[in-house]
């Protein structure tokens, strides 16, 4: 982190360009700097950062959370808790588009993370026809190749200490992988039905996860925006524009 944190009046933290090119103004020009300063940035704030009010991010440490989905025959909720995602500190940005007008910002962002691994305690309340199931245990999901097509919605806003900052009011994220491996326990009281259960769920988990992504899209997204949104309060936007005089020099 040295080198990163700038003390603004108040004694608030921020996070400057020291040691990263600032990007041209215009948006057209400026999409594959964007992706350069958090290629370089990202892998410095791992471990969090505090005084950033920027949270560990590898592992990723997800409390609770709750959702529930109809797909078919199948209904059911689902909880999980103590769930940490191992992975993020290796993802790159490949691409990035930005559109602005001065008051508002899209950004349509292209990144690629080699392997995820994701472990935490579950508990469940299915319906498959007139079946119902209670399974609870501990689950272990590892992704590989996964490639994630997001596509963020903001708007500028400055602070009375006169820095702009960028807020999202909107995201939407469209992550694909190549392979999944699905581990799991409690799904049934006897041991080798769970290994049954699990053979299945590894060999259609194309199915599964394209049932599941679009069905759980509204417990996981505004969870997305709210984390981006408190690491971006203590991003001044500027300190990584060029400005008109530094544009044409």
């Amino acid at each position: 982190m040295a080198g990163y944190i700038h003390a603004a009046p108040a004694e608030t933290k921020y996070l400057t360009n020291v040691n990263v090119t600032k990007c041209p103004a215009d948006a057209i020009e400026a999409g594959d700097c964007v992706a350069k300063i958090v290629n370089t940035i990202l892998p410095t704030l791992r471990h969090g950062d505090p005084e950033l009010n920027i949270p560990a991010y590898d592992p990723f440490l997800i409390d609770r959370l709750s959702f529930q989905y109809s797909s078919g025959a199948v209904s059911g909720r689902i909880s999980v808790r103590n769930v940490q995602l191992y992975g993020f500190a290796e993802l790159t940005v490949r691409k990035v588009k930005v559109k602005h007008d001065g008051k508002k910002v899209q950004l349509k962002i292209d990144t690629f993370l080699p392997k995820m691994n994701i472990i935490g305690d579950y508990k469940a309340d299915i319906h498959v026809n007139q079946l119902q199931l209670k399974p609870k245990g501990k689950f272990n999901l590892t992704l590989y190749d996964v490639e994630n097509f997001v596509t963020t919605e903001g708007e500028f806003f400055t602070k009375d200490d006169g820095l702009r900052f960028v807020r999202l009011v909107d995201i939407d994220a469209n992550p694909k992988i190549g392979n999944m491996i699905i581990k799991a326990n409690g799904i049934f009281p006897d041991p080798e039905l769970d290994e049954i259960a699990l053979n299945v769920a590894n060999s259609y988990w194309r199915d599964i996860y394209g049932i599941i992504l679009p069905e759980t899209r509204k417990s996981w997204a505004p969870l997305m925006l709210r984390l981006i949104n408190q690491s971006l309060q203590n991003v001044p936007i500027d300190q990584f524009i060029e400005s008109s005089d530094e544009s044409t020099t």
